[in-house]
């Protein structure tokens, strides 16, 4: 299941992904591994992180929530563990085959535009630029240029319609001076237009305000794969540091560390292959799934990422003692 992050699935000729493979491979196809699942709870988990992985875009929100519902109803019905896991096949075989048709729409599309192209030419510009709704706009401004051109045109050549009277200006009138009984009155008025004294502010500037440094949870070193499938490859140690926003959420989810370690090994299992070393690409794959395997716990987002790290890389933090969730960021 390694290789079946986005950037790593198989591609066609016409380069779109063959789902085929991603599905119904043998030995990597999402199908398989439900097949795989040994309990309706792994099987769950397992289906979650395939939606979850394929459907990534803001829009697909409806359809996530739709085909989690379809999941729920799966698991709920009576049955063994086998009867479930040929509905979550069915299931996923629906999503593939949407797949493959929107594959196969694309390209139809991307070739009938390609023709299309090449036909048309200058004369498909032409016919373009003679669409009525093309055409009336820039007919509509063509005509207000040419009008306003003609009238600065006339304007600056006839001058104004009406002449302008100019009237005479009024011989000089002796005003007379009031008696000096008030001299206050004839005092000059207080010059207005000096600027005033600058009064003390009483709003001082807030000083820049920091987000606060989320709080990073050190986790008990984890071993993959748990039995190598390989005699030459020898296990290796992760570590995983995961992040929450406040040291109350750190609590909340410490409360349940055995379960985020479940979690956790479901996500390495789906993500990291068994028969070789994972790749750098590998480990960021499963760095991005692990906050909402976690996050499936709590029923809300408690954790906001994570980061994987092999041991020797720089980076690889451990809790080696209990609890084995511990914080060195402890406010």
């Amino acid at each position: 299941m390694a290789d079946t992050g986005k950037l790593a699935w198989p591609r066609k000729a016409d380069g779109t992904t063959d789902w085929e493979v991603v599905f119904e491979d043998p030995n990597t196809g999402f199908i398989q591994l439900v097949a795989k699942s040994p309990s309706p709870e792994v099987l769950r988990q397992a289906t979650t992180i395939i939606i979850d992985k394929l459907f990534t875009r803001r829009g697909d929100k409806d359809e996530v929530i739709n085909l989690k519902n379809q999941l729920e109803s799966i698991l709920s019905n009576p049955g063994d563990i086998a009867s479930k896991q040929v509905g979550v096949g069915g299931l996923l075989r629906q999503i593939k085959e949407t797949r493959v048709d929107k594959a196969r729409d694309y390209i139809e599309r991307k070739l009938a535009g390609a023709a299309i192209d090449r036909r048309a030419g200058l004369l498909w510009k032409i016919d373009f630029l003679l669409k009525p709704k093309v055409l009336l706009p820039v007919g509509f401004a063509f005509i207000l240029l040419i009008s306003g051109f003609v009238f600065v045109l006339l304007q600056t050549t006839l001058g104004p319609s009406d002449p302008t009277i100019v009237a005479e200006a009024p011989a000089d009138v002796e005003i007379p001076v009031k008696d000096q009984e008030n001299p206050a009155e004839l005092q000059p008025a207080e010059d207005l237009t000096q600027a005033p004294e600058a009064l003390p502010s009483d709003v001082e500037e807030p000083d820049d305000i920091k987000e606060p440094e989320p709080i990073r949870i050190f986790l008990k070193t984890l071993r993959w794969p748990l039995s190598s499938m390989s005699t030459k490859e020898r296990p290796q140690y992760f570590s995983v540091i995961l992040y929450v926003d406040d040291w109350d959420t750190k609590i909340q989810v410490c409360r349940r560390v055995a379960n985020v370690m479940d979690k956790l090994y479901l996500a390495f299992n789906f993500a990291l292959p068994q028969d070789r070393k994972a790749r750098d690409i590998e480990l960021a794959e499963l760095a991005g799934l692990i906050p909402s395997a976690v996050n499936q716990i709590y029923g809300t987002e408690l954790v906001v990422k994570s980061d994987v790290y092999r041991y020797g890389q720089q980076g690889f933090k451990s809790a080696p003692r209990p609890p084995y969730c511990n914080s060195p960021d402890k406010p």
